[in-house]
């Protein structure tokens, strides 16, 4: 244990010695830090006066920035918007622009189809009237190296040679030219423009007419009532006096020309309206003929017949016979092989009495057939007529083209005749046929009856 005191005792010594010599070098430390520490806080303080001597400056400064940027950003905003209204006011005005341009290029096409129609309706005197200015407009307008200004100055000058035209044409005019009458002869005379109403007088005044239109040089007239006639002569010499106008413009002429016979409108379907006619006649003059061949047969009734039972049953057969043979038609051959065989088994009377109801049963129904044949023939004839005249029609318009639809709807409307004829045709064969086939079943009918009477009249017999 000696030595462990004594190395305890040696260990403690320099650990004595250790700490005095630490707390020296802490006090040295300490003053030296309290020095660093005393002179940072006067640099501090220093710093602090420069700060504050050097911020009052800088604070103005700062201001003045501040109000020189609030100025020009006040300056940027007033010349943006003046930029924006600049841009806008441009904008408004190109648009403004085209759409005056679209206005007058619209106007100009107004115009020159106005003027296109004034040509179109002109007579030839009012031509050779208007041919100077008419010659200007046209100038103006196919030149090329023309302005826009001056084509539109043409234009109104096509406008005002319309309206001077309406001006004389309301007031009345009268010229001499010719026309060609009903008859195809052409004739000298006047013509009388009031307004959209054209007619035409000839010098002897024994032909008046209505002119539809002045696209030929020579225009027709048409001829009304000889009254008529002699209105227009003299409102043409003495221009005075009382004339019927066509208020229709044309339009009443025009329905009445298009009017035309059953035969001209049947003949305008082609080749396929002859097997339809050939059709209808035969089963026209057939259903004629079976009309007044099965209304014309008699029929006896249930009474006739039981006196010849009553005479059967009595035995009185050659009477029986004799009055069997008096019924009309086939009745009587039927009731007369009956009362041959009326000694037999009744099996055997209906057996012979339904072998001649069989032999009756052809002439009652002939012909009946070609009739149902005909009403079921004639719609299909019309259709293959009308898918002929489709085809034609479109051929047509492979060579030529739609331009002039009025030759297409003609064309059509005639394709279609030999339907609608198929179908007047049909219609009365389908009636008649109902008609006929209900009479003939029903002598049929009449006849099994009366056969049936006969047999059940008969004695009994094994």
């Amino acid at each position: 244990m000696k030595p462990l005191n004594r190395w305890l005792a040696l260990s403690a010594a320099a650990f004595s010695c250790a700490l005095v010599s630490a707390q020296a070098d802490l006090s040295s430390v300490n003053s030296e830090a309290q020095k660093d520490l005393n002179a940072s806080l006067a640099k501090l303080s220093e710093v602090r006066t420069e700060i504050r001597e050097e911020s009052v400056p800088l604070s103005r400064r700062i201001n003045e920035l501040k109000q020189q940027t609030r100025a020009l950003g006040a300056t940027l905003q007033r010349a943006q918007r003046a930029q924006d209204s600049r841009t806008i006011g441009l904008e408004a005005l190109e648009g403004r622009v085209k759409a005056i341009q679209d206005e007058n290029d619209y106007l100009s096409g107004l115009m020159g189809q106005f003027f296109q129609e004034v040509q179109t309706q002109m007579t030839s005197a009012e031509q050779q009237k208007y041919e100077s200015r008419i010659d200007l407009v046209r100038s103006a307008l196919e030149t090329a190296d023309v302005s826009k200004k001056d084509q539109f100055t043409a234009q109104l000058d096509s406008l005002q040679l319309g309206i001077d035209r309406i001006r004389d044409r309301i007031g009345g005019v009268v010229y001499e030219g010719q026309a060609i009458d009903d008859k195809g002869d052409l004739r000298t005379g006047k013509f009388v423009e009031l307004g959209p109403v054209s007619v035409f007088s000839s010098d002897s005044g024994d032909q008046a007419g209505i002119i539809e239109t002045h696209q030929t040089a020579i225009p027709n007239a048409t001829a009304l009532t000889p009254e008529f006639a002699g209105e227009v002569h003299e409102l043409a010499n003495s221009l005075e006096g009382t004339m019927d106008l066509d208020v229709t413009l044309g339009a009443a002429l025009a329905i009445e020309g298009s009017k035309e016979s059953v035969a001209e409108h049947v003949l305008k379907g082609g080749l396929w309206v002859w097997p339809i006619i050939i059709f209808a006649l035969m089963a026209a003059l057939l259903a004629v003929y079976k009309m007044f061949a099965i209304y014309s047969i008699k029929q006896p009734s249930a009474a006739n017949l039981g006196s010849i039972v009553r005479k059967v049953r009595a035995g009185q057969q050659d009477d029986a016979l004799e009055e069997a043979r008096s019924l009309p038609w086939e009745f009587g051959p039927m009731i007369e092989e009956a009362v041959k065989c009326s000694d037999q088994d009744k099996e055997l009377v209906e057996e012979v009495m339904y072998e001649k109801m069989l032999e009756a049963q052809p002439k009652v129904e002939r012909f009946l057939s070609v009739i149902a044949v005909t009403a079921a023939v004639a719609p299909l004839l019309g259709l293959l007529g009308t898918v002929t005249g489709m085809i034609n029609t479109f051929k047509m318009i492979t060579l030529f083209g739609t331009g002039d639809a009025s030759s297409l709807s003609g064309g059509i409307s005639e394709a279609l005749i030999t339907t609608e004829l198929g179908l007047v045709v049909a219609i009365p064969s389908l009636v008649a046929h109902a008609m006929l086939n209900r009479k003939a079943q029903s002598i049929m009918a009449n006849m099994e009856k009366l056969s049936v009477v006969f047999v059940n009249g008969l004695p009994g017999r094994k």
